[in-house]
């Protein structure tokens, strides 16, 4: 079942990209995670497709991605699936993508071992963070907590 055309437009439009976002969310919390990994592909593709892609839309997309793959038990598909997010500038770093990073960490605490698996993901994770656009406004000059 694909994503239909949203009738309402304008403001409040929801571009076919996203729909398939918000599917294989939803696929990831009732546990279908080869779903979740179809639906984010077809997103990737349908966005593929977009002229202008909106880069916090596709980080999301990736992000589902690899949460499917942790929830399959491959964690070097998650790593792989992410390096698209990883190589986003700092400026494009926004906070739902960090939080949505950060929430996939949970998912890496039953994975053992290092390298590009559980540790290593995890730690790119936290790079990611560190050095995201929320964090660089909150340690600004003047606008920090002193």
């Amino acid at each position: 079942m694909g994503a239909e055309q949203d009738p309402v437009g304008g403001l409040f439009s929801c571009a076919l990209p996203r729909q398939e976002n918000y599917a294989a969310a939803v696929k990831l919390r009732i546990d279908r995670p080869h779903e979740a990994l179809a639906a984010a592909d077809r997103g990737l593709a349908l966005i593929g497709e977009q002229e202008i892609q909106a880069y916090g839309t596709l980080a999301q997309i990736h992000i589902s991605r690899a949460t499917a793959q942790l929830q399959i038990g491959e964690p070097e598909g998650a790593h792989e699936a992410l390096l698209p997010v990883f190589a986003l500038p700092p400026d494009q770093r926004l906070a739902p993508v960090a939080g949505r990073l950060t929430e996939l960490t949970g998912a890496l605490a039953p994975l053992r071992g290092g390298g590009r698996g559980g540790v290593g993901l995890r730690a790119a994770i936290e790079a990611f963070r560190v050095d995201s656009a929320p964090q660089r406004l909150a340690l600004s000059p003047g606008h920090g907590s002193g």
